[in-house]
């Protein structure tokens, strides 16, 4: 079962921020950020109440954890029984090596899902349904769609102190 993982947004601590999973049949979950969220995990960050460093790589190290922490919630909330394989869009150049990482201990140590080492970063095409659905997301004012998946700031925390 293949799936694709797309983001929508300027950058990861912005408002509508948008994080999206989906195979190419009919599973499609998401996560937005809202204000009010990154107000207080870039806070707390800026605090020292993470354990990342106040600099330009433990930034980057805590915006590749939050984003695993989502991506970690998303495949949760659907559990998949068979192998996986996932293709990642680069969104993130040059953190490959660490989306890896941080993929292994959550979805396989975590999770216990099998994708031996099948994780592909490309650019996804205009068609995909990650591609697609993480635009939609992101520019749903309201938030109706059945897509979303809720994740406390607790659940945030749990894996960022």
């Amino acid at each position: 079962m293949n799936f694709e993982i797309d983001v929508s947004g300027e950058d990861l601590l912005s408002k509508g921020y948008t994080i999206c999973i989906a195979d190419n049949s009919s599973i499609i979950k998401g996560f937005k950020f809202n204000d009010e969220l990154i107000k207080i995990l870039s806070s707390r960050y800026g605090q020292g109440f993470y354990r990342y460093k106040k600099s330009k790589k433990g930034k980057s190290l805590f915006k590749m954890r939050l984003y695993s922490i989502v991506i970690y919630h998303l495949f949760k909330s659907i559990k998949p029984k068979r192998e996986i394989s996932l293709s990642v869009c680069k969104d993130f150049d040059g953190k490959e090596n660490d989306i890896k990482e941080n993929f292994k201990f959550f979805l396989e140590k975590k999770l216990g899902l099998n994708f031996s080492d099948k994780i592909y970063f490309a650019k996804l095409g205009k068609n995909s349904n990650a591609h697609k659905y993480a635009f939609l997301m992101r520019e749903d004012r309201k938030n109706k769609m059945s897509t979303y998946v809720k994740i406390k700031l607790e659940e945030f925390e749990k894996w960022l102190k």
